[in-house]
């Protein structure tokens, strides 16, 4: 072979050899530069960040992760080294190492979220909450997992103030109650005031107070409308009333409404409608559906088996509470239906955006 060809072929080699050597120079500049960016994102997040691989070791944690917990790192070697780090449930129990929001996701999970006590370098305890999630390579398999924690310590010493306060509200509305059902009965003992009325106003008292006791349990935000409906029905006619209906929450104003529509509803039910003769029966049903375009909650009350209903002129409480007062509150519509076959009651609340 011509030695002039060989320099030359040579010479192209080396030259292809310096091309790619080049590009993975660029490359590996570019890999580098995206590290440190990396690197500072991590570094200034306001949240500690750990990365481990696919086997669970621990290879990267940010600075924020020491200064809450107030340690060096622990890079664990592996998922069962997690006993490293000293953490508690809520009823003091130890996390175990594949309890870990890290070990989870390594597992399989796709999302992995814990709140623990954390026992501190320090001997000190804070509240932290551990949200975990995989990494997938270029060919999305996944090969490691990160999580993120975040200090929440002073958002359960708030969540315990509030309900501490809640109990003690709870305790003295409670004790207002009974001040003012001490006060009715002690203003209508000597007067000229039925019994039946002093009852009528020692229930209605108590179905506003029992109510009221349940939105206090759910921190008064919402009630579930099958509870708020069994609390009053089951004491008033317990076993004579059927119900059914999907799960739906009322806010704190319509679910003390609703109470006090059902305490009217059952109470006339049992003196004068359906459960006043051994074979009468309520059937209660609620939906949710479109009326007219507008998203609706819609609950039926329907009397059957009892005596010829007779409708009364008569405009009391009661019905004040079963219509005018319901659609004031609920903003919605109530209809009442006299029918000789038993009393139907029908009231149709309109559903906000935010409450679907």
């Amino acid at each position: 072979m011509d030695p002039q060809l060989e320099i030359d072929a040579l010479r192209q080699r080396v030259a292809e050899l310096e091309a790619e050597n080049a590009a993975q120079a660029l490359r590996l500049k570019t890999k580098r530069a995206m590290l440190r960016n990396f690197e500072a994102m991590v570094e200034t997040a306001p949240v500690g960040i750990l990365v481990a691989d696919k086997c669970g070791r621990i290879t990267f944690g940010n600075h924020l992760v020491e200064e809450m917990l107030r340690h060096p790192i622990h890079f664990s070697e592996n998922v069962s080294d997690y006993r490293a780090w000293t953490a508690y449930h809520a009823d003091g129990t130890s996390v175990a190492p594949e309890e870990y929001p890290l070990a989870r996701i390594l597992a399989g999970e796709d999302y992995a979220e814990l709140d623990v006590l954390y026992h501190r370098g320090d001997d000190t305890k804070f509240w932290m909450r551990i949200i975990g999630r995989p990494i997938y390579d270029a060919d999305d398999q996944r090969i490691g997992a990160a999580v993120a924690v975040i200090d929440i310590d002073r958002e359960r010493k708030l969540q315990e103030t509030q309900r501490l306060l809640i109990r003690e509200l709870n305790h003295r509305v409670k004790n207002a109650f009974s001040v003012v059902k001490s006060i009715v009965n002690q203003s209508l003992r000597y007067s000229t005031v039925e019994e039946h009325v002093r009852r009528t106003l020692d229930h209605r008292l108590d179905a506003y107070a029992s109510a009221h006791g349940r939105l206090m349990d759910t921190k008064w935000q919402s009630g579930e409308f099958r509870d708020i409906l069994a609390d009053i029905v089951d004491r008033v006619a317990a076993g004579r009333v059927q119900y059914s209906g999907p799960d739906y929450e009322v806010g704190s104003a319509e679910a003390l409404a609703f109470s006090m529509a059902f305490y009217e509803l059952a109470t006339n039910a049992v003196k004068y409608g359906a459960l006043s003769v051994p074979e009468g029966r309520v059937d209660v049903t609620w939906t949710t559906c479109v009326i007219d375009d507008t998203p609706s909650f819609v609950v039926n009350w329907t009397e059957l088996g009892g005596p010829p209903v007779v409708k009364s002129d008569r405009k009391g409480f009661g019905s004040f509470i079963t219509n005018r007062a319901i659609a004031l509150e609920t903003g919605g519509s109530v209809e009442m239906d006299y029918k000789e076959t038993g009393v139907t009651w029908t009231c149709i609340v309109p559903i906000e955006e935010d409450e679907q």
